[in-house]
Formats: structure tokens, C-alpha cells, sequence
């Protein structure tokens, strides 16, 4: 093979190198407490099945100098960001989402139409998104799991090793956000599937972080999980 042509074994040295290829279906998220009781943080982050990470899009203007033209950079939007949750029967989630954006704006009273908008400050919180890693943190093992959680019977197609440890490897910051828009399903005849419902996200700012190998967590064999990894295996429930 020619020089500086690369191989095979040098894209294998370098996933192992860097720790493995990173899994998209291993996230979780942790959402505010806004001071309600329609269903907790927790549980919403194990309900979420789905998440678009924030991304940036610089703002540009075009200059003209003579016959050359070019776009000059002025700014950034960040696009909304979007995730997807599960429906129990006590619609704690949706009435979670609703009584929010229920601090967004308020009725003044009973006339219709009448509302005002709340400071920003008594909305807007910190939401937080987490990739995992996985390779010998998690490895894979353990396929389709059993759990009893209170009165549900739920499967889990695991993707982890119970009893051993997993790593949060990346962390999204959304600062000050907020849920823009709620976006509920269509019902219909014939259909077999859990209600889900989208929920758009507007936020001042975000930050990714790389995280260190020393934040770690537990995963027992029973099925009960610390407080931070309920989100972790969220991603692969059905069956419910």
C-alpha cells in the first residue's frame, strides 16, 4: 500500500484509541423542576424517546468589493430543539408541558382573551441532555430484561451489562429555555401504538462539554436504577 494511504487497521486503532464509536439510542435528559405535580423530572426523562440536539447557524451578510463578493459573518441563530415523549395513562406528562407554558402566560380572569406574559425569569430554566458512552463501560449483554416498576410490566431490550457501570461521555446545556410549541399526536381507529407527542424548545443559548471518565453511575440487577440513570435506557422501552 502506498505511503500516507490509510488502511483498515489504522480507522481500527483509531476508534479504539478514542474510546469506541459514540451510539446515538444512548441519551437521557433532565428537565426543570417548575413546581408541579403532574409528573416529575425523573420520570419524563424516562419517558423521552427521542431528542434533536441543538445546533448553530451563523448569520451572514454579503459585502461587495469590486467583482469579488463575500459573505461576512454578523451573528448566529440557534434552531429550536425538539423532543419526542411517551404518554402514560395519568397524562402526567402532557399536563407537565402544559401547566409550563401555563407560567408562559396566564389568564388575568375569566373574560375571554384576557392574558398577560410572566418575566422571562419565572419560565425560562436550564434543560439538560446527556450522551453516554458505551464499549466497557457498557458493554453489550443481557438482551430483553424483565423489570416490574410499581404496577408496570415493562421490557427492556438492554443495551448494557447490569451491575456495571455507565459514563456520561457528552453534555448539552440549553440555557433558559423554554417549551416554544406542543405538538400532540392524531387519534385514529385501528391504531396500536403508544401516544407520543413533540415538544419545541426555544432557549437563550446552548454549550456541548465533553465529560470526564470519573462521572459514573450504577445499574443493579433488579431493574432499580440511581436517580440520574432512569433517562439511560428510556430510549428502549415498548411493551407497556
Amino acid at each position: 500500500m502506498a505511503a500516507g494511504v490509510p488502511s483498515i487497521e489504522d480507522f481500527k486503532s483509531l476508534v479504539t484509541s478514542r474510546g469506541g464509536l459514540a451510539r446515538p439510542n444512548l441519551f437521557s435528559v433532565l428537565l426543570p423542576n417548575i413546581g408541579t405535580n403532574a409528573e416529575s423530572p425523573k420520570n419524563l426523562g424516562f419517558l423521552c424517546s427521542n431528542i434533536t440536539l441543538p445546533s448553530r447557524k451563523l448569520a451572514t451578510v454579503q459585502r461587495e468589493i469590486g467583482a469579488d463578493r463575500q459573505d461576512v459573518v454578523y451573528g448566529f441563530n440557534n434552531p429550536e430543539v425538539s423532543m419526542t415523549f411517551r404518554v402514560l395513562n395519568n397524562q402526567g406528562a402532557r399536563r407537565y408541558f402544559e401547566e409550563w407554558q401555563g407560567l408562559i402566560h396566564q389568564k388575568i380572569d375569566d373574560q375571554e382573551g384576557r392574558y398577560q406574559v410572566n418575566y422571562a425569569d419565572n419560565y425560562c430554566f436550564p434543560v439538560h441532555i446527556y450522551q453516554w458512552k458505551k464499549g466497557w463501560s457498557i458493554p453489550i449483554a443481557n438482551k430483553s430484561k424483565d423489570f416490574k416498576l410499581g404496577p408496570l410490566n415493562i421490557n427492556l431490550d438492554l443495551d448494557l451489562d447490569l451491575g456495571t457501570k455507565g459514563t456520561k461521555n457528552y453534555h448539552w446545556l440549553l440555557d433558559r429555555a423554554y417549551p416554544v410549541s406542543i405538538t400532540y399526536e392524531t387519534f385514529a381507529e385501528g391504531q396500536n401504538e403508544v401516544s407520543q407527542f413533540n415538544i419545541d424548545f426555544a432557549y437563550k443559548s446552548w454549550v456541548g462539554e465533553f465529560m470526564s471518565e470519573n462521572d459514573t453511575l450504577g445499574v443493579t440487577a433488579t431493574g432499580a436504577v440511581s436517580t440520574n440513570a432512569k433517562s439511560l435506557v428510556t430510549n428502549k422501552i415498548y411493551d407497556i
